[in-house]
């Protein structure tokens, strides 16, 4: 534990209990008027969660001001980040440091992607209220650890831009938000066996040849490829990580004809699902 002041705490874990996705510190501090940080290349990744007061984050061209159920994300690939506490009423926040071979694909999962790292939690009493019993944790209990990360996660998983929360990312174009919205429509709906291309475009309001034409030109690949691959990406998770049967994981991911979806599978990885069971 690392005291800096009565207005200052931060904890490093040493014992780390997952290795693909470490929370490697937890922190809280009272800022003072105008305390900044950066700009500063981080090693890790940070998650930073406004409390009380207000501030602002700046990234690239982005400026951003922020108040209490605000959070933002640093990567360690921005070269630039900078966040600075209000004079009148600087900021109270916590932050989550993490490491590991997992944390691209479990905040992908919880929507930051490219530009989209800021957002405005909507159910602050849940997260207040796990963020209350966590700072009053006693730290330097040996038992308290796996307690301590078990109640990070949790909080991580409120910090999400799934959907669930509100995205702060105005400076994002037009096209950047269509395929916000493409891609959080299809990680809400993958599992329905009546999902199409149109009916996605309906349901969002596009024209189907339109958004098509976006999707290809931004992730370089059509609207119904993204759809398959992503199902495909939970199918293979399912298939790997639970016992159930081919059938019910084809039909969890939108396939009613288990034989299509094994072929679809095959397309996609080279072999069969029952293969990958087997490897696994």
């Amino acid at each position: 534990m690392f005291l800096e002041s009565k207005d200052r705490i931060e904890f490093f874990f040493n014992d780390c209990l997952l290795t693909d996705l470490s929370i490697i510190n937890f922190g809280h501090e009272k800022c003072l008027p105008l305390h900044s940080f950066g700009p500063q290349v981080r090693e890790y990744y940070v998650i930073h969660y406004i409390l009380n007061g207000k501030g602002i984050y700046k990234y690239k061209n982005n400026q951003y001001h922020l108040k209490k159920g605000d959070f933002f994300l640093i990567t360690p690939k921005d070269s630039d980040p900078l966040y600075q506490a209000d004079a009148k009423s600087p900021w109270e926040y916590i932050w989550i440091g993490l490491e590991g071979n997992k944390v691209e694909e479990v905040l992908a999962d919880l929507g930051y992607n490219g530009e989209n790292k800021v957002g405005h939690v909507l159910n602050q009493d849940l997260i207040d209220q796990h963020i209350k019993e966590l700072i009053t944790t006693n730290f330097l209990s040996q038992s308290s650890s796996l307690t301590i990360q078990g109640k990070l996660i949790t909080i991580l998983s409120l910090l999400s831009l799934d959907g669930s929360n509100i995205s702060l990312n105005s400076n994002m174009t037009s096209e950047q938000k269509i395929v916000e919205q493409f891609i959080l429509y299809i990680r809400k709906n993958y599992w329905r066996e009546d999902l199409s291309v149109q009916t996605l475009a309906d349901d969002l309001g596009f024209n189907s040849s339109y958004l098509s034409r976006i999707i290809s030109k931004k992730l370089g690949e059509s609207t119904l490829e993204y759809l398959i691959k992503y199902r495909m990406l939970k199918a293979k998770f399912l298939i790997e990580n639970s016992d159930h049967t081919i059938a019910l994981i084809s039909k969890a991911v939108g396939y009613q004809n288990p034989l299509s979806f094994s072929r679809t599978y095959k397309r996609i990885y080279g072999h069969s699902p029952r293969n990958s069971r087997t490897k696994y």
